[in-house]
């Protein structure tokens, strides 16, 4: 025998809001940037304008965050990128540091060919426990490393020219999505 549950609403028991089913995927927010961004070269983290806000509906719930960013880097520079959760570090190395960046992405531009012609991508994923039903926020920080002469740019190259077909502006996404627990 087979049966079909058809419904137009779920309700809590309570019938004043909507169930919370372990596991699920509860609620899903995205924050994108479609516009390019430059950083400074002061060495110091800085708050890109990519963040997306969540408020979860329980203390129990994990905030998966997932993040594609395009980006560049001057010629020969150094950069990084970390996602902070209310101006607070989350899931970052546990490593003594000495003189290194805790960082969930670096990377090094090291050619002419690299800061001319290539947009780079790269996904972050990570498993936040808040324990928290408060608003969240969850935004894309960037440095560069060692020099002041390093940049680094979200969704466009290093080295612009006018109008090239060979150049290109991409866009940068962050999600977080509320996971029952």
């Amino acid at each position: 025998m087979t049966s079909i549950l058809k419904v137009d609403n779920l309700q809590d028991a309570s019938g004043t809001g909507t169930p919370y089913i372990k596991d699920a995927v509860l609620q899903v927010k995205q924050g994108i940037l479609r516009t390019n961004w430059s950083g400074d070269d002061s060495q110091a983290w800085q708050n890109t304008p990519l963040s997306v806000t969540i408020t979860p509906q329980s203390t129990s719930s994990n905030i998966l965050i997932t993040a594609m960013i395009s980006y560049s880097l001057g010629d020969g520079s150094h950069g990084g990128f970390k996602v902070v959760r209310n101006d607070t570090d989350f899931l970052l190395t546990t490593e003594t540091l000495g003189n290194r960046i805790a960082s969930h992405i670096h990377s090094h531009m090291s050619s002419t060919y690299d800061t001319d012609y290539q947009i780079q991508n790269a996904t972050i994923n990570l498993l936040d426990s808040p324990s928290s039903t408060s608003s969240l926020v969850y935004k894309l920080q960037a440095r560069t490393a060692s020099a002041s002469t390093y940049r680094i740019y979200l969704n466009h190259l290093g080295f612009r020219t006018e109008d090239q077909n060979y150049q290109a502006y991409c866009i940068s996404t962050i999600t977080a999505m509320e996971i029952g627990g």
